[in-house]
């Protein structure tokens, strides 16, 4: 991977490779774009939304969403600029709009992403999902909420994220939410049900907890869902066997 701080190409040249190719390369491309920052790529991503290439409108979104690292230049015209491919008619346009908004200020993109929670396509379903997570309103909850019970595995596993871990909400409904997706058939779905329920001190969690734990003893995210079960600081110098065992008592 390129180094993109110190990208020497030309603007130009990272402009022409990530337009014209896929994968690593484009994405290097974009990132050295991204701490570039400058007016210059601003103004040439602005003109590429304008494109009748629904890839290059993509791609301006995908830079403007991120422009300027460590610190944001220009995040108004960037903000601006990315609600106008909200309504773009190609999904994929749309979903890098919607990525690029929660990158820039996701509590302030959250009245505009919500609309596309029910989206015909994943894509955009599966950005609302990211976009949202950590907002904490009732709108962006309920949207949450029923994005954890998608069609698309990978739209369930972020919503079951956002709520289970990004959300400091503790509802009845996001416990029983989080509780329905313990049975799910993705494993990853399984596990973010499990911790957000574990972090909330819900007993529904601790067969699953222990199941993660006996898989892997280091898992960080399952002992911090095993302390707060336990209702002790960490478990950071007690062993894998010892936190089943005590997590065994508590089984309802």
């Amino acid at each position: 991977m390129t180094d993109p701080v110190n990208d020497a190409r030309s603007t130009n040249d990272l402009f022409r490779v990530a337009l014209r190719f896929e994968g690593d390369a484009a994405w290097d491309a974009v990132a050295a774009l991204h701490w570039r920052g400058t007016e210059e790529v601003l103004e040439r991503s602005i003109v590429l939304i304008r494109s009748s290439d629904a890839k290059e409108r993509a791609r301006a979104a995908d830079i403007l969403g991120q422009l300027g690292i460590p610190d944001r230049t220009f995040p108004d015209q960037c903000f601006d600029t990315l609600l106008r491919l909200l309504s773009d008619n190609d999904p994929h346009v749309t979903s890098a709009a919607i990525m690029g908004l929660q990158h820039l200020d996701r509590d302030r993109a959250a009245p505009f992403v919500l609309p596309y929670a029910d989206h015909a396509d994943t894509k955009v379903r599966y950005a609302v999902a990211v976009a949202l997570g950590g907002v904490e309103t009732q709108p962006a909850i309920s949207a949450l909420l029923t994005l954890s019970d998608d069609r698309d595995d990978e739209v369930r596993d972020w919503a079951t994220f956002g709520l289970g871990q990004l959300s400091e909400e503790n509802s009845d409904e996001i416990r029983d939410a989080l509780a329905n997706n313990l049975s799910d058939r993705d494993a990853d779905v399984r596990y973010e049900a499990a911790i957000g329920l574990g972090l909330r001190r819900d007993n529904r969690a601790v067969k699953f907890v222990i199941d993660m734990l006996c898989s892997d003893p280091e898992d960080l995210y399952a002992r911090e869902a095993a302390a707060i079960l336990l209702g002790v600081k960490d478990t950071e110098r007690t062993s894998s066997g010892d936190i089943v065992q005590a997590l065994k008592a508590l089984r309802p």
